[in-house]
């Protein structure tokens, strides 16, 4: 049994920002709903530009290698401060 296809129905997700309390957030805002923050409530919010997601087996292989260099990054930091934190202890 073949499916009709569905249909792409795009879903209205903005990204904010609340100068009140300088928190930054998403929301999904349907029909005439007006967005508030949720941390303080604010409804005087600055509508932020979003950026588009784009999948390609390119952009996932780039993504892939990007977050396993930060990865590694970050291990990396974690050993040097395990190490200068043995290494300054050890004085005392």
């Amino acid at each position: 049994m073949t499916h009709p296809p569905v249909a792409d129905v795009s879903m209205p997700l903005f990204e904010y920002r609340c100068p009140a309390c300088d928190t930054q957030f998403e929301l999904l805002i349907r029909g005439g709903a007006v967005p508030t923050c949720p941390s303080c409530g604010g409804t005087s919010l600055e509508r932020l530009l979003s950026l588009f997601a784009v999948t390609s087996e390119g952009t996932q292989l780039r993504n892939r290698q990007t977050f396993g260099q930060q990865q590694r990054e970050t291990a990396q930091r974690a050993q040097r401060d395990r190490s200068h934190e043995r290494h300054d202890h050890h004085d005392d």
